[in-house]
């Protein structure tokens, strides 16, 4: 996925679903940055999640 992130202009990143547009540009950098995180560590993928870390907190504290 970095690579072909990589390899799109910002007109085709920006067409990509569901690219929020406010993203479109910083996203780049964030590939970069996943993508040294995961050769570092030796992992092979992550898991990405649409919802925000407060969907975890609510999760984890309706378990207890």
């Amino acid at each position: 996925m970095s690579d072909r992130l990589l390899g799109l202009d910002h007109d085709e990143r920006a067409a990509l679903a569901p690219m929020h547009p406010r993203r479109v540009d910083v996203i780049i950098a964030g590939v970069l940055v996943l993508r040294g995180i995961l050769e570092r560590t030796g992992l092979p993928d992550v898991l990405v999640s649409e919802h925000d870390i407060l969907d975890g907190i609510a999760l984890t504290l309706a378990d207890h």
